[in-house]
């Protein structure tokens, strides 16, 4: 009888897809499978016992195979997961480096032109001049300003600059640097304005209305502002006001008080034990009552009251310095500070009907 011994050798093959491994995963390829399929043995042939050791050496053989597919695969795994992390990595390094170019790439885009140039700098007409000015100092009156977007105004006193105040944020002022007599204003943005108040030591205020243009406008801005002051006239006011006004102030709060209206005929009654609560001085014009009180004598200012029909009533008053200021004229008033109290008489003749109308027409200016 002849004997018949088939084996079929089997093949591996490993293909690689974007770093993934892909196996054959049909039923008729699952190695014991095919080992069993592959071996035809007669169960009467004496190669039986051989055929059993090919068997057992072939599943042997494909169990390693198994294993080094297995473990070609982990690899495989590990090398994909390097490859992610040096991607992140290399990612972050990327945004690194984009922080580190980002003023580089301004910088580029500074360089670019923009053709942003105000062309009336370039007028054959221009003389230079046209962005500086002088303008004299006048009480009270606001000056315009023509200020341009990316570009600074500075405004030149003659007296040091005390402080100063701008209406809007968007326009920048700024002291400058060992020189107190300038300021520098910038405008943030275009096409917008504000008001500019400045207090300079020689007791000046100037106001200022500016505005902001850019290229487009065909009028120049202002470089530099030279405000001038008359300090001669200036200095000629303060004496003529020195001899016709007693005048009230403290910081920018002001009163001038006419010497020829002045009337200092009041008298003051008291008990000895209230005497601490004693006016240092108390004079009237034709419109207000001035109580003097030193601030570092008497730090908590009394209440003051008009007497009209022997009844005390309420006035309006105010403080200036170390003056309390009635607004009204009255012959008498009470002076009071918790339960001490003064009595003030005006002796100068004045009849009743005067009084009352000089009470009521404060009054109703007030309001």
């Amino acid at each position: 009888m002849k004997k018949i011994f088939c084996l079929n050798l089997l093949a591996f093959s490993l293909y690689a897809n974007n770093g993934e491994s892909i196996f054959a995963t049909n039923q008729e390829h699952n190695p014991q499978n095919i080992i069993k399929s592959s071996i035809a043995v007669n169960s009467n042939s004496s190669y039986t016992q051989n055929s059993a050791q090919l068997y057992e050496q072939a599943e042997q053989n494909l169990a390693q195979e198994f294993e080094q597919i297995r473990q070609a695969q982990e690899e495989i795994k590990q090398l994909q997961q390097g490859r992610k992390s040096k991607n992140n990595s290399k990612n972050n390094n990327e945004d690194e480096i984009s922080a580190n170019e980002l003023e580089l790439i301004k910088q580029a885009m500074r360089n670019q032109d923009l053709k942003a140039l105000q062309k009336n700098f370039f007028n054959k007409n221009y003389s230079g001049f046209e962005n500086t000015s002088e303008i004299e100092f006048q009480p009270n009156k606001t000056h315009k300003i023509r200020t341009r977007f990316a570009m600074a105004t500075t405004l030149i006193f003659d007296s040091d600059i005390d402080s100063f105040i701008v209406g809007d944020k968007n326009f920048k002022a700024e002291a400058v640097p060992n020189t107190p007599s300038a300021l520098v204003i910038k405008p943030l943005l275009i096409g917008i304005d504000t008001s500019l108040t400045i207090f300079t030591k020689d007791k000046n205020i100037h106001t200022f209305y500016l505005y902001s243009t850019d290229y487009k406008s065909k009028d120049n801005p202002k470089f530099l502002i030279h405000i001038k002051s008359n300090n001669q006239a200036t200095q000629d006011n303060a004496e003529q006001t020195n001899n016709d006004y007693f005048v009230i102030k403290d910081g920018i709060a002001e009163v001038k008080v006419k010497k020829s209206d002045i009337n200092d005929n009041y008298t003051q009654k008291y008990k000895k034990a209230n005497s601490w609560l004693v006016a240092e001085e108390i004079f009237s014009d034709k419109k207000f009552t001035y109580f003097k009180y030193s601030k570092d004598k008497l730090p908590q200012i009394p209440t003051i009251f008009a007497v009209i029909d022997k009844q005390d009533s309420p006035i309006e008053t105010r403080t200036i310095g170390d003056y309390i200021i009635a607004e009204t004229t009255n012959p008498k008033f009470t002076i009071k500070s918790g339960d001490s109290y003064i009595c003030v008489e005006n002796t100068q003749k004045q009849t009743r009907t005067q009084n009352k109308a000089n009470f009521n027409t404060t009054k109703s200016e007030q309001k």
